[in-house]
């Protein structure tokens, strides 16, 4: 039996399943205190009445709500050693959902235990109860799920037991169990870079020592309790070099091994660094997940350089999975293709291609393509040990990978073991063509051009064309800027246009590659036929949307954003098999048209080419309506309209004793503010949600929700934008970030305009470092308008807020 605060030695585990559950999409606020809350902690499980009754003083980590109802439960029980796994399994079984299950109200329906620690790591052992018998949750066939489930993957659970196969009597297996939330393999990836710089790991060598150790983590067992950091190196080079030899990779074992600092006295920060990314990864389940057919490590990486500045350092933009996962399908990779990425980076290209051919191809041509269709060339270091063990994981040997400069290499087509294939040749200077080429399909990302780079990104695209064959078709992204420039950028494109033929080009959000900010498009080559202007049609597209929104500094996928990607995906595949086909014109979003030949600068942007739309007559009323706020925002803004004076009541003056709310000193108003769910949890609809921001009265988005708030009061930001102070027309959502502040005498909108106006003045006090709370907004003192020093002027106040510009509109709507 527990008593009310976590025993010492777990306090360990209890801080982990805490985080692990928030990181995982749960709600980590007791359910008895916040409506949204979905985790009991410890004794807060004492809140619950029906747990109360059931469990009496017996208390487990957490017991998580997976319902709205309240009724049925998942328990989590947690020991210090890992050797206890079991036992915690047990405890969480038969010492608490078995007395849960006594009850006719609720259910305990998972478990899971926990075991471990910060030093050593945890694991996890999830099961759940099937016609009255446990059983264990696997991730994949014969592996154990060594991680908390995710709300997603509970849902999944919840929505599709039927596609669940029971593999043994005491397990269940379930078939495309969503992956690990995006936001964990970002936190995970933001937390190693974390530890690897306050190990003083410089971070040109951090992708290199994430590659070397997640390799060596799926070889065997490492033993984080030895204290010699020298052996502790030395065991996980061998596991790395394990690993290579087992897929005949042994020569790149000086792109992954690990370094043993020089100066001894950082050896024990070093050693500290190993262990707790170990941990980390721990948290992903990373080698499960990376045996599952998802490109699970490729995804890490991205997040691991993009989020944790490590792709700036090293001069690389990542092509995020869905853009290559859509470049692979749109151009039917097939298993007689050899496909070629000269930029390869962290191998994303060519582990679509790979997962493509998986999908639709036999054993033996997936074999074939793996050994001998794939090409990647890479010039940094630390990046090809990223795409070294990328590929590695997808099985595909990576028998046809290079580094190095391409501008140096020639794929020339031979026959190995009875197999077309090519050979890598490197020469001592620049190529400048290759007259036995192999590759039918280039998929790259060259690398941004910096302004005063001798290798441009037209470069790259030429290469590449020379390395394929005739009627190949290359997929590059390339800033808009290539496809529109005069000078030597006109003369390429014609001489590009002279040699070969133009397919597509298809313009990509503008925040593809954010925080990285550069406009791009994705273009679509034909090898080795000269554009024919007078036939050949071209599908142009404004893909400007994919999916995905902005949240704290990076790109989250949400479905509720609108993926024009995948509107044009269908067409676009067909097209470029055959561009005689015809589909629909879309104004401003995507056309299909022949090239214009007078078109001196040869623009080759889809910008150029699609037709605008007519607006109707309701959309040229709101834009006028736009035009004329904005124009009369800017008249308000610029101009003293105030053209009368205001007679003051001779007894009139302004003395700071007011208090907003202050009962003992007669407060103006009635403070309160509640919780809200997340924006990101809600769909559009048309009631406003308020937020911190200083701009359009607050309100950041419409949502289909209840409001938990009336109009006709004050919104007063606690944080964000302190201080900044709005009045609210309609009823509105918003969270606790903001007070809201309603009169105790009674609806006076002068009133709330005029207090709004005084708290204003109040936000130089405040800053990100010193937030506005209730109290101090409660004891706010501001400056009011008395009349025989005893009564408040509300006559004057009505007057001096009446008398500004534009409230004879707002009055309409008071």
């Amino acid at each position: 039996m527990h008593i009310n605060k976590p025993k010492n030695s777990e306090v360990d585990a209890y801080t982990y399943i805490k985080e692990e559950l928030e990181k995982l999409g749960w709600v980590v606020k007791n359910p008895a205190r916040v409506d949204v809350g979905e985790v009991y902690k410890q004794n807060e499980v004492l809140s619950h009445k029906e747990l109360k009754k059931m469990l009496v003083r017996d208390m487990p980590e957490a017991v998580v709500k997976l319902d709205d109802s309240g009724k049925l439960f998942w328990v989590i029980e947690s020991k210090r050693n890992k050797e206890d796994l079991e036992r915690a399994l047990n405890e969480a079984k038969n010492q608490y959902a078995e007395k849960i299950n006594k009850s006719k109200n609720i259910k305990a329906i998972i478990i899971s235990g926990v075991a471990g620690n910060d030093s050593d790591g945890y694991i996890v052992r999830n099961q759940i109860l099937i016609n009255s018998s446990w059983k264990t949750i696997l991730f994949e066939e014969k592996k154990v799920k060594n991680i908390l489930l995710s709300k997603e993957q509970v849902k999944f659970i919840f929505d599709d037991t039927k596609k669940a196969i029971i593999k043994k009597k005491d397990s269940i297996l379930y078939k495309n169990l969503p992956d690990t939330p995006e936001e964990k393999y970002i936190k995970v990836a933001e937390n190693i870079n974390e530890i690897l710089h306050n190990a003083g790991i410089n971070k040109n060598k951090r992708a290199r020592f994430i590659a070397g150790l997640v390799l060596a983590y799926s070889a065997g067992s490492i033993d984080r309790k030895n204290k010699n950091t020298t052996t502790l190196v030395k065991n996980i080079n061998i596991l790395i070099d394990q690993k290579l030899t087992e897929v005949k990779k042994e020569n790149f074992i000086n792109f992954l091994e690990l370094e043993v600092p020089p100066v001894v006295e950082n050896h024990v920060k070093y050693r500290e660094a190993i262990k707790k990314s170990l941990n980390e990864l721990d948290t992903l389940d990373i080698v499960n997940a990376m045996n599952s057919g998802r490109d699970v490590l490729g995804g890490f990486y991205e997040k691991f350089l993009k989020y944790g500045n490590g792709a700036k350092e090293i001069g690389i933009v990542l092509t995020p999975r869905h853009i290559t996962e859509f470049a692979v399908d749109v151009l039917d990779v097939n298993h007689n293709d050899y496909v070629l990425d000269p930029t390869c980076g962290t191998g994303g290209f060519l582990v679509s291609s790979f997962d493509y051919i998986k999908k639709k191809a036999n054993d033996s041509q997936i074999d074939k393509f793996k050994n001998y269709n794939l090409f990647g060339i890479e010039q940094e270091d630390e990046v090809v040990a990223l795409a070294l063990v990328n590929m590695i994981f997808r099985g595909d040997g990576r028998n046809n990978m290079s580094s190095g400069n391409c501008f140096y290499k020639n794929i020339d087509k031979i026959v190995k073991k009875g197999n077309i294939t090519g050979d890598t040749i490197l020469y001592n200077e620049p190529v400048k063509e290759n007259n036995n080429p192999v590759i039918t399909k280039v998929l790259m990302n060259p690398p941004f051009a910096l302004k005063n780079s001798k290798e441009k990104e037209r470069d790259f695209i030429n290469y590449a064309l020379r390395q394929m064959d005739d009627s190949g078709i290359l997929f590059a992204i390339v800033p808009i800027s290539v496809m529109v420039e005069g000078g030597a950028g006109r003369t390429w494109r014609k001489e590009l246009l002279d040699n070969n033929t133009l397919l597509s080009v298809v313009t990509f959000p503008e925040d593809l590659f954010y925080p990285v900010s550069v406009g791009t498009v994705g273009i679509f080559i034909k090898k080795g036929i000269p554009h024919n202007f007078d036939s050949q049609n071209i599908y142009f597209a404004r893909a400007i949307t994919d999916g995905f929104r902005k949240k704290k500094g990076k790109r989250i996928k949400d479905k509720r954003e609108r993926n024009q990607l995948k509107e044009i995906h269908n067409e676009l595949k067909a097209f470029l098999s055959n561009q005689n086909l015809k589909f629909k014109n879309n104004p401003e979003f995507k056309k299909i048209c022949k090239l214009d030949r007078e078109d001196f600068n040869i623009e080759l942007t889809p910008e150029i080419y699609i037709d605008s739309k007519i607006p109707s007559v309701k959309e040229v009323e709101q834009q006028l309506d736009r035009a004329t706020k904005e124009s009369l925002t800017y008249l308000v803004k610029q101009r003293k309209w105030r053209d009368r004076h205001i007679i003051k009541s001779p007894k009139t003056k302004f003395i700071p004793v007011a208090y907003i709310e202050k009962i003992q000193e007669g407060g103006l108003c009635f403070v309160n503010k509640k919780t809200a769910l997340s924006q990101n949890t809600l769909e559009q609809g048309n009631i406003p949600y308020v937020t911190t921001s200083s701009f359009n009265n607050g309100v950041s988005g419409y949502y289909d929700e209840k409001p938990n708030f009336k109009g006709k009061c004050l919104t007063v930001a606690l944080n964000g934008s302190v201080g900044e102070t709005f009045f609210q027309f309609d009823d509105f959502i918003t969270s606790g970030d903001n007070a809201v502040l309603t009169l105790k005498n009674g609806y006076d909108p002068y009133l709330l305009f005029y207090i709004a106006v005084m708290i204003k003045n109040h936000q130089w006090r405040y800053n990100y470092y010193r937030k506005l709370n209730l109290t101090k907004l409660n004891k706010m003192q501001i400056p009011m308008p008395f009349k025989n020093d005893k009564e408040i002027d509300l006559d004057y106040i009505k007057q001096i807020v009446e008398s500004s510009y534009g409230f004879d509109e707002l009055k309409k709507y008071l």
